[in-house]
């Protein structure tokens, strides 16, 4: 699969004079200039916030999916398989434990809320930064206007 940077680049150098070998076979006159070192810097920033964009929405993914578990789940989290009655070796949950279970359990779904909600900003900061990146680089790359 070809990354979007790379076709960008690829695309384009088709339409920069010299990008491409004459009908004839020959190669393009060589009156094209040494290629900026900022587009190899660029490139290289591009990556990098790409694959940190690709890492917060694994993590995002993951996160919703947690919060999502223990929402469904509804009642509170069992220690174990409950049996009514007063056996001595599995005695019938105490309320208050029942109630912190349930506070717990709250209290991680809020948290993964709150850590959705910053993951999806920080997804949003890195897609800007990525897209003026991505100007700045077709800037660099298009050719003068005459």
């Amino acid at each position: 699969m070809v990354r979007p940077t790379v076709f960008l680049l690829m695309c384009l150098g088709f339409c920069l004079p010299g990008g491409v070998q004459a009908q004839d076979g020959n190669p393009a006159p060589s009156s094209r200039t040494v290629p900026d070192p900022r587009v190899a810097q660029l490139e290289a920033v591009l990556n990098r916030v790409q694959l940190e964009q690709q890492a917060i929405y694994q993590q995002f993914q993951m996160t919703q999916e947690l919060r999502r578990s223990l929402i469904q789940e509804g009642g509170p989290m069992q220690a174990g398989p409950t049996i009514t009655g007063g056996l001595k070796d599995h005695p019938p949950p105490s309320y208050d434990d029942q109630v912190k279970l349930q506070r717990e359990r709250q209290a991680r779904i809020e948290r993964y809320g709150h850590d959705l909600d910053s993951l999806h900003a920080r997804y949003a900061e890195l897609a800007e930064r990525r897209q003026a990146l991505l100007d700045q680089l077709i800037e660099l790359v298009q050719p003068p206007q005459p």
